[in-house]
C-alpha cells in the first residue's frame, strides 16, 4: 500500500454510531456544560431528536448529579418588569443568555417575590393568590402548593410570610426535582414592637400534600426578608440581624425543630459589618463576617457537652486579594449572595461585583452594579438543545404551574 493511500485512509472519519442506545450513552457522558449537548444537536436532526429528549435530559441530570455539583450558570436578582432577571456568570460558549432563564410573571397584576433557588428550581411567593410556585427556569415547568389561610393575612404583620426554603428528596434518582420535595415556610413576630419575639415555622412535604402543625421558637434579631436560607447538613439555616443583634435562625429536617444559634462572640463586627451564612467543606456551620475589606471566616464545630464552639479559620483581606490600589476613601462593601455548592460568595466594593471561590480563594470580576439587591445563585444543568446559549431568545414565562393538593 502506497503511504499516499495509508493516509487518505487514516485521515477518513469513523462511520457515525447507528444504534440510538449507543448514542444515547454517548451522549449521556457528554461533559455537564451549557454548551455540550447543544453542540451535539446540531450535527443532525437524529442527534437533536436523541438530546432532547425530554426521559433522556433527565437521565442525563442524573447522571452528572450522582457525580459533581451542577455548575453555576449565574444569578437571578430583583427584576425590572419581571420576578427576576437572570445574569450570567459562565464564559463563552457556555454563557447561558439572560432572556433564557429570566423570570417573567403570566398575571401581571399579582404580586411576587422570589425566595430563593435550589436543585434547578426557583422558589416563588405569589402574595396575591397565596401559593407557593416551584419553578424549574430551563424546563420552563413548575408547580404550586397552596398555603393555609391562617398563614397569609395583609392586615395582621404576625401572618406575613417572611421566608422559605426548599429541598427535592429525589432530585438524583432520574427524576424531575417536581416530583419529590419539602418546603418550609417562616414568619416572626416583629421584634422591636414585641415583647417576647418568635418565628415559627411548618413543613409542606409533597409525599403527603399537607402543611404540618406551627412550630415556634424565641428570636433575639428580626429575620432577614427574602434573604435565601442555607442548606447546612440536614438543616435550614437563615440570617437573624437588626437593632444590633444577630443570630442565626436553624430548622432541622430530621428533628422537625426549630432553634436558634448565636454568631461567633469573639468576631470584630462593627455597626456596619456584612454577614453570610456559609456551608463548610465538613457541612458544618459558617459564617462570613465582611467588616470594611476584611472578610473572617468562621466555622462552628461541635463541642464535649453537645452544644457549639466558633473557631476562626481564616480572614481575606480584599483589597489584597483583588490588588486594589491604595484607596483614598473608605471602601464601601456589601455582600450580595452565596452559592451553597460550589462554596462561591458574590462580593462588591465601590459597586464593583465580584465573585470569589472561598476554598481558593480565587476570583472573577463580573460587571459594575447599577443598584444593590440580593443575588439568588442558580445551579443547574443547562440541557437545552436549541443553540449554544449564546444569542438565543427565549421566555420564562410561569405559564405551565401544576397545583398540588389544597389545603
Amino acid at each position: 500500500m502506497s503511504e499516499g493511500s495509508m493516509r487518505r485512509r487514516l485521515s477518513s472519519p469513523a462511520p457515525l454510531p447507528d444504534d440510538d442506545d449507543l448514542l444515547r450513552e454517548i451522549f449521556l457522558r457528554h461533559p455537564p456544560q451549557p454548551s455540550s449537548l447543544p453542540r451535539a444537536s446540531l450535527v443532525c436532526k437524529r442527534w437533536g431528536r436523541i438530546v432532547s429528549d425530554p426521559q433522556f435530559l433527565l437521565r442525563f441530570r442524573a447522571f452528572h448529579g450522582r457525580r459533581q455539583h451542577p455548575p453555576l450558570l449565574g444569578f437571578f436578582s430583583s427584576g425590572r418588569g419581571a420576578i427576576a432577571d437572570f445574569t450570567p456568570t459562565l464564559d463563552p460558549p457556555d454563557r447561558v443568555h439572560p432572556s433564557r432563564l429570566f423570570l417573567q410573571a403570566l398575571r401581571g397584576d399579582d404580586l411576587y417575590s422570589l425566595l430563593g433557588c435550589r436543585h434547578g428550581l426557583a422558589l416563588i411567593l405569589n402574595r396575591e393568590r397565596r401559593e407557593i410556585i416551584l419553578w424549574d427556569p430551563v424546563a420552563r415547568d413548575g408547580r404550586s402548593v397552596a398555603i393555609p389561610p391562617a398563614w397569609f393575612d395583609y392586615d395582621n404583620p404576625r401572618s406575613t410570610i417572611r421566608n422559605a426554603a426548599l429541598l427535592c428528596d429525589d432530585h438524583h434518582a432520574g427524576r424531575s426535582p417536581l416530583e419529590a420535595f419539602k418546603v418550609v415556610l417562616l414568619r416572626t413576630d416583629d421584634v422591636p414592637v414585641d415583647a417576647d419575639p418568635q418565628a415559627f415555622a411548618s413543613l409542606y412535604e409533597s409525599s403527603t400534600g399537607v402543611w404540618s402543625d406551627l412550630i415556634s421558637v424565641p428570636i433575639s434579631a428580626p429575620l432577614l426578608m427574602l434573604h435565601p436560607s442555607v442548606l447546612v447538613g440536614n438543616s435550614f439555616c437563615w440570617l437573624l440581624n437588626g437593632c444590633g443583634k444577630h443570630g442565626i435562625l436553624v430548622f432541622d429536617l430530621s428533628k422537625h425543630t426549630l432553634a436558634q444559634i448565636d454568631t461567633p462572640k469573639d468576631a470584630h463586627i462593627t455597626t456596619e459589618s456584612r454577614f453570610q451564612i456559609l456551608r463548610m467543606e465538613n457541612s458544618e456551620l459558617g459564617l462570613a463576617i465582611l467588616s470594611g475589606v476584611s472578610m473572617q471566616l468562621w466555622e462552628r464545630k461541635a463541642s464535649s457537652n453537645g452544644g457549639g464552639i466558633w473557631m476562626l479559620q481564616k480572614t481575606i483581606e480584599l483589597d489584597k486579594l483583588l490588588s486594589l490600589r491604595s484607596p483614598t476613601h473608605r471602601l464601601w462593601t456589601v455582600i450580595h449572595g452565596y452559592d451553597e455548592d460550589n462554596n462561591v460568595i458574590f462580593v462588591s466594593v465601590d459597586l464593583e461585583v465580584y465573585m470569589i471561590q472561598l476554598k481558593s480563594p480565587q476570583f472573577k470580576h463580573l460587571f459594575r452594579a447599577t443598584f444593590m439587591t440580593t443575588y439568588h445563585p442558580y445551579t443547574g444543568f443547562y440541557t437545552t438543545a436549541r443553540g449554544t446559549g449564546s444569542g438565543d431568545v427565549g421566555s420564562g414565562t410561569l405559564n405551565n404551574t401544576r397545583d398540588c393538593p389544597q389545603i
